[in-house]
């Protein structure tokens, strides 16, 4: 048995993390069966590429919590996405337990029909994405004895305790936006804050495209994962992943933040009061992004999208979406106060 740590500053230790493991168990199996408390949606759309990616047979999920903690309304579009792509495919289903609350993180590795690794420990599904920043502890075990318990422990949870999500009907959701709270790097503008930007806004504004391509930009989750070229294994791009890509026709005017200069990185304040920081960068500063992190920028662009209802997540960013949303590009607009710009993309509708 070995522990898993997530090994954050300023705990470090020569353990592996949760999500390293679990990738590199990846390429040797045939079925995957999980057990978790809670889901997020981006966490099921990569489980989803991760199992495609990396040629895994079968997938069971069960999902302890949200029966009775509500799910919002993207995470159950996306659980149930996911449900009817297995189902469909005869690869798999999504359960709920319905006969108590599940807390539990089991998640258990088959091969050749029997199971060869399994973890337990502190990791709902988030932690997949690498993106959780909850410090978190597991441990990882091969000896059969454990692996057929936790197998039969699955075994009657799946039979005993839960139903196939199609035969639960979800009357209510939790409607809380939560993609940035709690997100590192990103904090809540305060109302004086807010209204501050809002007075010092100047006439200087850049209209900003939102490019629809069909792996860049907002859609990177589409494109070709991350390959670890030692051992095979591939990692699907998060969903959240997003960098957009600015025309030099606009670039090029006057007072545009500049790559490699100390404009290039610069605060930001959105119309929904959340504060971080971008960058830009590149030839002709064409990159803009969030700065420490690019899902930031993309939980906002993209989150606003799948709260609208216009953008189903696992489902590429469209011209339909965006004409649905009825916006298809945001706006920058300068401050007078030294180096923070005010960033809006409500919907037109």
């Amino acid at each position: 048995m070995d522990f898993l740590f997530s090994n954050f500053q300023p705990l470090r230790t020569e353990q592996k993390t949760f999500a390293d493991t679990f990738y590199n168990l990846l390429p040797r199996t045939e079925q995957l069966n999980i057990a978790v408390g809670y889901i997020t949606s981006d966490s099921l759309v990569e489980l989803q590429k991760a199992i495609e990616l990396n040629n895994v047979d079968r997938l069971n999920l069960i999902i302890g919590m949200h029966y009775f903690d509500r799910f919002t309304p993207v995470e159950y579009k996306a659980t149930k996405k996911l449900n009817d792509f297995l189902t469909y495919n005869h690869v798999g289903e999504v359960r709920l337990v319905t006969a108590f609350r599940f807390h539990g993180k089991l998640y258990s590795f088959y091969a050749q029909n029997m199971p060869f690794a399994g973890i337990v420990g502190s990791n709902n599904l988030s932690s997949i994405t690498e993106k959780c920043s909850a410090y978190e502890t597991a441990c990882i075990f091969e000896d059969r004895h454990s692996l057929l318990s936790m197998d039969r422990f699955f075994s009657d949870l799946y039979e005993k305790a839960s139903v196939n999500l199609s035969e639960v009907e979800i009357r209510e959701f939790n409607e809380t936006n939560v993609l940035l709270e709690g997100q590192d790097y990103v904090e809540r503008a305060t109302p004086s804050e807010f209204e501050m930007c809002l007075k010092a806004r100047t006439n200087v504004t850049f209209d900003i495209p939102i490019k629809t391509e069909g792996k860049s930009n907002l859609n990177a989750f589409f494109g070709k994962g991350r390959e670890n070229k030692r051992t095979g294994v591939v990692k699907p791009r998060h969903w959240y992943e997003a960098e957009i890509i600015v025309s030099k026709q606009i670039t090029s005017m006057p007072f545009y933040p500049k790559a490699n200069t100390i404009s290039a990185s610069f605060q930001v304040i959105t119309d929904d009061m959340w504060k971080f920081q971008c960058r830009v960068s590149g030839d002709y500063s064409k990159n803009f992004r969030s700065d420490s992190d690019l899902c930031i920028l993309g939980k906002w662009i993209k989150g606003r999208l799948e709260n609208d209802g216009c953008l189903v997540v696992g489902e590429p960013v469209t011209k339909k979406v965006l004409e649905e949303y009825g916006r298809d590009s945001f706006s920058l607009t300068q401050t007078t106060i030294p180096n923070l710009w005010y960033m809006d993309f409500r919907g037109k509708k």
